[in-house]
């Protein structure tokens, strides 16, 4: 009886299996049915994009159904002439893969490429010919390529899924990794296509994807995601790219909440890329855009942890342990930063083409292409060449009306011909003009965000050493004072200091200067008092290295009435022990206005140099806020300076502002500025310089409303007062520049910075 049961079992089981696998080709065909009526829809640059040919090409044997869907959605969008190309393109692929299947010999990645791009771009180059040449050439220039970016998809999506079937480890690294990139990018901007009331799919699926890969990879998948969103979007449409270069940002910090939780890291990227939005400031799609992020955060947060973590072990992370831990953050910063950056130069190069055709059109073409084509003379003009003729007088006359043409029998009807091309050229011209600003602004936004990853790499890549010794000599003075549980780690970061971390079990209870004392003679290290954090009965100590130099900051600030406020704003950035900047910004004009343009930037770059940006690429990325904010004149200079409290090094960036001044012994140092202020010009280079520092000296910021008569007695009233304070000498300089200014004052502000030894690193360790 139990052996009847196990083969009836059997039986059942094999009918289920067999009743299964009759239903896969069905649902396969539905599927790429499905498939190719999204296609449909996508959109390159404002045109029809190729993606569907690219769809039917990896589908195979299901290429039918891909046309089938296709057509249904080109019946939808009514778009049938835009899409007359794909649709050949997909019917030639489905005939092929029909009465030819072995046509790629078995689906070989390089023939299914090559074999799309040869029919696609066949068909391009007979659109060409047959369209109107009033069109130009842009259409036939994104025809090509789309052409290549649909072969090289379909090349990144047959090897893989060769790989795939072949059961290879399919590493993300090299060309592996921009083959995934090239499809999510192309994936991504075919659905920005779409459109669900409110909700922009594509945006959505980025906006749900930048977290996912921030909660996998960190910090890199988090920047590197946002990055390729980004382009995916500005492929379909500049318009909607306007909003989504700020989600590389909102990775960023987005990774840093990721091992707290899912919630927590949902709500930090939703937050931090809601408030980039609207630093980004109002236009016509900040809602729709912040619908998108709100949508994507909220399937990020709903996604079942067991379904990412299968979804990623079978998609993106085909990579074992030792692979994983070879492969830094660092080099897949620098590597995202060099896929931008190749992105940007070939946008440039396509921009640079695109003007040149369109500039090749003159107005005789134009009015050559209206008036002739449907003109029953127009074979014998065209042969005897009264049609050239008719372009060239049309050039002669410079778009002056009035002129007869001998012979013409439309000579009556070209006035009203010649007025509607010149509307249209005036169109044309303006319509270029606006697309050529937004390009131009395109690749300024993308040079800054392969800044940003460049920063970010450089700073990664520094070199932090453990010291296991010290980590030992740490940990041995904690459990002779006392404690259990001890864990302990000294090393050097990013910025030369070296930390020290210290775990504990239970709450910590001892005075913390004796504590701090006896930890620096174990380590032999000058530390500060240490930073505690307490959890789940566990506490956290954190010393920091007592830097060389010591930077006391002094400042005085008036406005130029008493009834307004300052257009200047200062404001002082600690990133470390030793890592100190000095923000100084003075806006355009005076009063609310120069206070908000100044406010804003001075509050953008502390945040960016926080993050770990260099200030180059903070005033680059002010510069760019500067010059797509709605009003018409938006510009404010910039005054950085950067203390290496280890070092002892100053570095001064300049963009527009006064001079600053290094005083020392008695004398002056003067450093001066050529730049342009942030705002005014797309490529506006800031003046880097950098000085050493040594015990005593001053350095001097002020906004441009300090006359210089005063400043150059600032090192006379530094000399004299030897005992003062930075607060005391930015007084006593402010005071003079007022004086000195009178009555038609700008607004004044004074930085005084001075350098002292640090007196401390002794202290601790003698109690």
């Amino acid at each position: 009886m139990n052996k009847l049961k196990s083969r009836t079992d059997i039986f059942s089981a094999a009918a289920e299996h067999a009743s299964v696998r009759s239903h896969r080709p069905v649902m396969l065909c539905i599927a790429a049915a499905a498939v190719g009526y999204i296609s449909a829809f996508g959109r390159m640059a404002g045109y029809a994009s190729y993606m569907s040919v690219a769809c039917a090409a990896v589908a195979g044997g299901y290429s039918p159904a891909v046309f089938v869907g296709a057509a249904a959605g080109c019946a939808v969008t009514g778009a049938y002439a835009d899409c007359a190309v794909q649709l050949g393109s997909i019917l030639i692929i489905a005939a092929l893969n029909v009465f030819f299947p072995d046509h790629t010999k078995n689906g070989e990645p390089i023939r299914t490429a090559l074999w799309t791009a040869a029919i696609t771009l066949l068909l391009s180059s007979i659109a060409c010919m047959v369209s109107p040449l009033s069109q130009g050439g842009y259409p036939a220039a994104i025809r090509m390529i789309n052409s290549l970016m649909c072969s090289c998809s379909v090349y990144a999506a047959a090897f893989i899924r060769q790989s795939a079937h072949s059961g290879r480890i399919l590493r993300v690294r090299g060309l592996n990794a921009v083959y995934l990139a090239m499809l999510y990018i192309m994936t991504v901007a075919t659905l920005c296509s779409v459109s669900v009331s409110v909700f922009n799919i594509g945006r959505v699926l980025g906006c749900m994807s930048v977290p996912l890969a921030a909660k996998k990879r960190r910090a890199a998948g988090g920047a590197v995601i946002g990055a390729l969103t980004a382009v995916s979007v500005m492929l379909c449409s500049s318009y909607l790219s306007k909003n989504a270069m700020l989600l590389a940002a909102a990775g960023l910090i987005c990774s840093a909440f990721c091992d707290i939780g899912r919630l927590p890291a949902a709500l930090a990227f939703m937050i931090s890329a809601s408030a980039a939005l609207a630093t980004a400031g109002l236009n016509s799609d900040t809602f729709n855009m912040l619908a998108d992020i709100i949508a994507g955060t909220v399937l990020f947060a709903a996604m079942p942890s067991g379904a990412v973590e299968k979804l990623f072990s079978r998609i993106l992370v085909f990579s074992d342990t030792a692979d994983s831990a070879g492969q830094t953050a660092s080099s897949r910063l620098t590597f995202a930063s060099g896929t931008i950056s190749d992105i940007r130069e070939k946008l440039a190069f396509v921009s640079d083409t695109v003007q040149a055709r369109a500039e090749n059109i003159t107005l005789g073409d134009r009015l050559a292409a209206a008036a002739c084509p449907d003109c029953r003379l127009y074979d014998e003009c065209r042969r005897n060449g009264s049609s050239a003729q008719l372009a060239a007088c049309c050039n002669k006359m410079n778009g002056s009306t009035g002129f007869r043409p001998a012979g013409c029998i439309r000579a009556d009807e070209l006035d009203d011909i010649m007025k509607k091309c010149i509307a249209e050229e005036l169109s044309d011209r303006a319509e270029a003009a606006r697309l050529r600003e937004m390009r131009l602004l395109l690749r300024e936004q993308l040079g800054s965000v392969s800044d940003i990853l460049n920063d970010l790499s450089c700073r990664l890549s520094r070199r932090r050493e453990m010291d296991n010794t010290l980590s030992a000599a740490a940990k041995n003075y904690f459990e002779k004072e006392g404690f259990n549980g001890v864990r302990a780690c000294v090393y050097t970061d990013e910025n030369r200091c070296r930390r020290v971390e210290i775990y504990l079990s239970g709450e910590y209870e001892p005075e913390a200067l004796s504590l701090t004392a006896g930890l620096c003679r174990a380590i032999e290290c000058d530390l500060e008092l240490p930073g505690i954090t307490s959890a789940n009965r566990m506490t956290k100590l954190e010393f920091d290295e007592i830097p060389p130099f010591r930077a006391d900051l002094g400042s005085y600030s008036a406005s130029r009435s008493d009834i307004s406020c300052s257009g200047d704003t200062l404001e002082t950035v600690e990133c470390s022990a030793g890592e100190k900047y000095i923000l100084l910004s003075d806006g355009m004009g005076s009063g609310k206005r120069a206070r908000l343009d100044s406010a804003m930037s001075v509050g953008l770059a502390a945040r960016m140099l926080r993050s770990g940006l260099t200030m180059t690429t903070c005033q680059r990325m002010i510069n760019s806020v500067m010059r797509v904010k709605e009003w018409e004149e938006s510009f404010a200079t910039l005054d950085f300076l950067r203390l290496d409290l280890f070092s002892g090094r100053a570095e001064f960036l300049k963009s527009g502002a006064a001079p600053a001044y290094l005083c020392r012994d008695g004398g002056m140092i003067r450093i001066d500025c050529d730049s342009y202020p942030a705002g005014i010009l797309a490529d506006c280079e800031p003046d880097v310089s950098s000085c050493k520092l040594f015990d005593g000296d001053t350095l001097l910021l002020a906004s441009d409303g300090a006359p210089e008569s005063a400043l150059l007695k600032a090192s006379e009233i530094v000399y004299d007062n030897p005992d003062s304070d930075a607060a005391e000498l930015a007084f006593m300089i402010g005071s003079l520049c007022s004086e000195e200014a009178g009555e038609m004052r700008d607004d004044i502000t004074v930085a005084a910075v001075k350098i002292s030894l640090n007196k401390s690193r002794t202290a601790i360790c003698g109690n």
